[in-house]
This record gives structure tokens, C-alpha cells and sequence, in this order.
């Protein structure tokens, strides 16, 4: 009986503490593809899984830091209608693609990052998902 109750307590602490942080999308309009497995990420971001063995997934944070200098092969793009961001594409990690936007609001900058096998075609949903990083009440555009 000890051991259950002890059980029930770590769950339920763990349930308590996830709710604890805010989280990645609270103030986003973003949306991750349907069907992809959502989990928290150490140190204050969030992660989205394929599943069913495809080694893709999304991993997304805010921040208050910059944007490091610009990289050869980055790309200005407009998001949210008409909203500035860079477009981030990385080939050199062996085995894998990096896509990744980041933009800022309200002082913060949001990105998302879009990892997937360099044998596997692009998820257009996945594409997408890293292209919503829309405030729900912009009060800046």
C-alpha cells in the first residue's frame, strides 16, 4: 500500500509541476501538425514528435536573447501576414535537416525548429507549424 501511495503522490506531483511553467504557446497563434506526440523541453521549451519511427520532430522556445550574426543562406521571410522573420536552413548536421524561423515580439524572439532526416521528404505540416509563430492578440504588427 505504501508503494501506491508513493506512486500516486510522484504522479501527482509531476501532474502539479507541469502546469507550473508557462507555457511555449500560451500567447501563440502555433499550431503543431495533428497527431504529433507534444512533450515539455528541459530548460523551457516544448517538442512535437511524429512517432511511428520518423525521426522527425519540432522543438520551440522563447527567449530574450538575440539572434546571432547572420549566416550565409538565411532568409528574410514575412509571417502572421505581414510580420518579419529569418528563415534558417542547416544541411551540415550529419544525418539531419534543420529548418528553423525566428521573429520577434514584444522583445522576445520565438523560434521554432523543424528537424527531420536528410533521406525523408519535408512535412509541409511541419513547415507550416514553424511558420505559425503568430501572437494571439498582436498589439504590435
Amino acid at each position: 500500500m505504501r508503494g501506491l501511495l508513493g506512486r500516486t503522490i510522484a504522479v501527482g506531483t509531476v501532474v502539479v509541476c507541469a502546469g507550473c511553467a508557462p507555457r511555449f504557446t500560451h500567447d501563440l497563434a502555433f499550431q503543431a501538425p495533428k497527431g504529433w506526440a507534444y512533450s515539455a523541453v528541459p530548460g523551457g521549451g516544448e517538442g512535437w514528435a511524429k512517432g511511428a519511427g520518423s525521426n522527425e520532430s519540432i522543438m520551440a522556445r522563447v527567449t530574450d536573447s538575440p539572434l546571432r550574426r547572420r549566416q550565409p543562406g538565411w532568409e528574410d521571410i514575412t509571417i502572421c501576414g505581414n510580420h518579419p522573420a529569418v528563415l534558417m536552413i542547416q544541411r551540415n548536421n550529419p544525418g539531419q535537416i534543420w529548418e528553423a524561423v525566428s521573429t520577434n515580439w514584444r522583445a522576445e524572439r520565438y523560434m521554432a525548429v523543424y528537424i527531420r532526416p536528410t533521406d525523408t521528404s519535408p512535412d509541409t505540416s511541419a513547415e507550416a507549424a514553424i511558420r505559425s509563430l503568430c501572437l494571439r492578440k498582436t498589439d504590435e504588427s
